[in-house]
């Protein structure tokens, strides 16, 4: 039998290329095109991730390559991955107390080997999050505990970077606050003034660039005169400045750092092990989710684009595995890298891959270099990342406009700051959960007085409403908002009462335009007190409800009387009334 291979003609027209007949489309410029645009910001970013990644690294407990090995494997596998064309995802000061806890308590004291395997860990907490789309009840935790952990962190960061500032970076850290002040201060006599005199040189340089010089961020000068002035001490002048060198050895770049494969099968044969890694990779995967999702949505309020969180979501997860696989940390996005990237002029998440091809290429050229760079000067430089995690005008606005997250803020403070940061969160979204409930329990809602003689009176967020019974309110609008549910439908319906016993009031427009929803209780409560408005003489209008709410209220019998209650805008319902100041 003859067998005659296909035959396989081969051409191309521009973009398309001839296969046995049939044109295919090639993405070749595509990708060139993609690689122009965005190497510059890619380029950046790496130059920022790699003396950002080692001292996060660092201060996370691992020493300087694991970070490294984060910002290579994490970026690269969420570039390929993730749902945003600007997130960068990496080693975060958000992670590094959490992190560092985990190195001080690990499970048959592996100390900073642990860390792979909370990654790896991590990863697949966050897959179940993806895949069962639990994401998006972490949408419910309001800004208030994230920025209160935030804080947190930020205060737990400059707090640690006490020993390496005053040259006693030899000590051993106690992992909690008020331990680390006890050790801090019973050593203060051994403190280093040339070391406290160059992190205040070198964090006021950072801080006069940052307010200066707004084109080039502050870490990328900042290295490279750490690493110029480390040299110089150690050839020169040898003030006795503890150096990256000094604390950890030589140390080379490396695509890979070992992982304790061997620890699995010992750890799995004990389940409080086995729970203390998931408790604490189920901390870590709950803040890198928020954390990247939010880093994600502000890049595309900057950039006016849209990303996919469920593409994100994957990307994260599978950003923490291979990371761990690798022996990098647990990873999550970064809003300096991601900030810094915009900034740059990224336009795709080609600027992602390029920096993690950059940051491994950076990498194994300098790192060398950076055993000269003194501690005091990673100090600085995490100090400086504590300070960018402090949004001081968000504590300003819920101090003026939302008292109850402001507190809420405080307390998760507090909580990171002297417990830990997880319960921090946890406990932070039981507050804001109880303050909704308390807030929702009174049945707040807004109102629109207009009376006979022309003049207007507006209610906002109130509970009870009082109403003055020696003058004619012609228009009374109330409006419901958000979920009308067992809980508040009490309140409410006292507040109906009381307009349905004032004489005064001629017409009730009920405004449901931003009502959502109505369980069984809210259904009946409304039903039963608009038809008690209507018996009372009054002319009752349902004015902006939604399809869906208005299918609930179908039971309310003058609405089917013939006559129009029920109108799409409140300015219909004016028209209707006759009413020619549109002032609802």
């Amino acid at each position: 039998m003859n067998f005659d291979p296909p035959k396989i003609v081969v051409g191309r027209v521009g973009d398309l290329i001839l296969i046995n007949n049939t044109y295919m489309k090639i993405n070749i410029s595509i990708h060139k095109e993609r690689i122009i645009k965005n190497w510059r910001s890619g380029l950046t970013v790496a130059l920022i991730s790699v003396p950002l990644s080692i001292a996060l690294s660092i201060a996370s407990g691992a020493g300087p390559v694991p970070g490294l090995i984060t910002g290579i494997w994490a970026t690269l596998i969420a570039s390929i991955f993730g749902g945003s064309n600007y997130n960068i995802i990496g080693a975060a000061g958000a992670l590094t107390t959490v992190l560092f806890a985990a190195t001080l308590t690990s499970p048959l004291g592996l100390g900073a080997g642990i860390l792979p395997l909370l990654a790896i860990a991590t990863g697949l907490i966050i897959f179940i999050v993806w895949a069962f789309r639990v994401d998006r009840f972490l949408y419910y935790i309001p800004s208030s505990v994230m920025y209160g952990f935030s804080a947190g962190v930020a205060f737990l960061i400059a707090a640690s970077q006490l020993f390496d500032a005053t040259g006693l970076s030899a000590l051993k850290r106690t992992g909690t606050f008020l331990g680390d002040i006890a050790l801090f201060i019973s050593k203060m006599s051994a403190v280093h003034f040339a070391s406290i005199a160059t992190f205040a040189g070198f964090l006021i340089f950072i801080l006069v660039w940052k307010r200066t010089v707004k084109m080039l961020p502050a870490v990328i000068p900042t290295s490279i005169l750490g690493i110029l002035f480390g040299y110089l001490e150690v050839h020169y002048f040898d003030h006795g400045l503890i150096s990256l060198g000094d604390k950890f050895g030589n140390f080379s770049a490396s695509l890979y750092a070992s992982v304790p494969w061997h620890s699995i099968p010992t750890l799995m044969t004990h389940p409080e092990h086995i729970i203390w890694i998931f408790k604490t990779a189920g901390v870590i995967a709950l803040i890198a989710i928020l954390e990247t999702l939010i880093t994600a949505k502000i890049g595309d309020r900057i950039t006016k684009t849209q990303s996919s969180s469920t593409k994100e979501l994957l990307g994260l997860s599978l950003a923490n595995i291979g990371s761990g696989i690798f022996g990098g940390l647990p990873a999550t996005g970064v809003f300096i890298r991601t900030g810094a990237n915009i900034k740059a002029g990224a336009t795709h998440k080609m600027s992602a891959t390029i920096t993690a091809l950059a940051t491994g290429a950076i990498a194994l050229v300098v790192l060398p270099l950076f055993i000269y760079i003194p501690m005091t000067v990673i100090a600085a430089l995490l100090v400086n990342t504590a300070i960018g995690l402090i949004e001081t005008e968000k504590f300003k606005e819920f101090w003026k406009h939302e008292k109850a997250s402001f507190w809420i803020a405080i307390i998760v403070i507090l909580i990171t700051v002297f417990e830990d940061a997880g319960t921090g969160v946890v406990i932070g979204a039981l507050l804001a959960l109880l303050s909704f409930a308390e807030n929702i329990s009174h049945g707040r809602f807004d109102a629109i007085l207009n009376y006979r003689d022309g003049t207007r009176e507006d209610i906002r967020g109130k509970r009870n409403l009082k109403l003055l019974e020696n003058k004619e309110v012609y228009i009374f609008t109330y409006s419901i908002a958000g979920f009308l549910g067992y809980i508040d439908s009490a309140r409410h319906a006292h507040n109906l009462r009381e307009i349905a016993k004032n004489k005064n009031i001629v017409h009730v427009i009920i405004r449901l335009r931003d009502l959502f929803a109505m369980d069984f209780e809210g259904v009946a409560m409304l039903t039963e007190s608009l038809e008690e408005l209507h018996a009372t003489g009054k002319k009752v209008y349902i004015s902006s409800a939604s399809t869906s709410v208005l299918e609930q209220l179908h039971d309310i019998s003058f609405i089917h009387s013939g006559e129009q209650h029920v109108f799409q805008k409140t300015s219909d319902v004016l028209n209707a009334i006759g009413f020619v100041k549109k002032t609802v």
